[in-house]
């Protein structure tokens, strides 16, 4: 991984953002600890900058996919919980036991596996995942999801029944024909069984949508403490949230052109008179799309469009006049009274604010500010 510090595009992540979306959150749910979904790089953001910010904003425990996200956290010395989303390979147990991270079982199999690496140093944390109708994995009976629990209390030399999940496929909609299927579900899948530490049932949409619903004293949730409103609008208007997330950059070249001058590849765009055009050092190869070409980027307070094909590592603008080299550009956030959203911009490429997010590359510099 490159990381480029010596050009002026960058990812600011807002600490103070996320403290206001931890205490909105908390207040709305009634959860008393958050889980922060971190997988995928902090969804854009920046794993580690992220992490810390959000721990040192109120958040109790992070949550990742894979074995190599958690143990990244841990090696910067993150002693927050660690909880891994996905199947991790029964061989690594001992290593998630001593590294007290917190794995996510969905079989009596994986467990029989684990049991033949763990030493007792240290007990495996274990989060039973049920599998209620996202279709992706869980246990999907109460008796194989029982016998899992009878197998993990009775070796609590090596394992620790700490947590019981699932997903919902669909919690941030005005349709809840299929989130009530779920939950039905849920209740005849664990009532009566055996409670662990945690039920983390709620994401960002049943946190925020069906708290009184669902177990809420601990959340998993993602979205929405990043400061997009899970349901796009559709069930709040989400301004309460503050965007932990802005994307700046300078100009690094602005020149005058003649009309008939063509922009970028194939030449898409054409200058129609004579046209100030500064050259922005951000392109797709950083995670701003192609199609982003027509968006417009905020400069000394007003919208300036983006021209011509958005380009690997440069895209270019039109200006109202010249500007100097070194002018800030503000692809998402605010500049004067404008603002560019990630809402704003996932409805121009016709994709969702997670993706746009998740889609920001390694070579980005991030940094925390405020």
């Amino acid at each position: 991984m490159v990381e480029a510090i010596t050009r002026p595009t960058q990812i600011e992540i807002s600490q103070k953002a996320l403290k206001n979306n931890v205490a909105v959150v908390k207040r709305v749910s009634g959860a008393e600890k958050i889980f922060l979904a971190v997988k995928s790089n902090a969804y854009g953001l920046g794993l580690i900058p992220t992490a810390k910010a959000a721990v040192a904003g109120g958040v109790y425990g992070l949550a990742v996919a894979i074995i190599d996200e958690a143990l990244a956290l841990r090696h910067e010395r993150i002693t927050a919980p660690i909880l891994i989303l996905g199947i991790s390979p029964a061989e690594y147990a001992e290593l998630m036991a001593v590294q007290h991270i917190m794995a996510t079982v969905v079989s009596l199999d994986w467990l029989q596996e684990a049991a033949q690496y763990l030493t007792g140093e240290q007990r495996l944390h274990v989060s039973l995942g049920v599998d209620t109708g996202m279709g992706r994995i869980g246990f999907r009976d109460r008796q194989s999801l029982s016998e899992a629990i009878d197998y993990v209390q009775a070796h609590r030399d090596i394992f620790d029944y700490v947590g019981l999940a699932t997903h919902f496929a669909e919690s941030d909609s005005a349709d809840t024909d299929y989130f009530n299927m779920q939950l039905q579900r849920w209740h005849k899948l664990t009532d009566g069984l055996p409670e662990p530490e945690y039920y983390h049932v709620a994401n960002s949409g049943a946190a925020m949508y069906h708290a009184n619903e669902v177990p809420h004293e601990v959340i998993r949730v993602g979205t929405v403490l990043y400061g997009v409103e899970p349901s796009r609008g559709e069930l709040w208007d989400g301004r309460e949230l503050a965007p932990v997330m802005a994307l700046r950059s300078e100009m690094n070249f602005v020149k005058e052109l003649p009309a008939g001058e063509g922009i970028s590849y194939s030449h898409k765009y054409t200058t129609s008179e004579n046209e100030w055009i500064g050259t922005v050092p951000i392109g797709y190869g950083d995670g701003w799309l192609r199609k982003m070409t027509g968006f417009h980027v905020i400069v000394d307070g007003q919208y300036a469009p983006i021209v011509g094909q958005v380009a690997m590592d440069q895209l270019m603008i039109r200006l109202p006049h010249e500007y100097p080299v070194g002018t800030k550009v503000t692809l998402i956030g605010k500049d004067g009274g404008l603002e560019n959203t990630i809402e704003d911009v996932a409805q121009h490429a016709d994709l969702a604010p997670w993706e746009i997010m998740t889609g920001m590359q390694d070579r980005l510099h991030r940094i925390l500010v405020d």
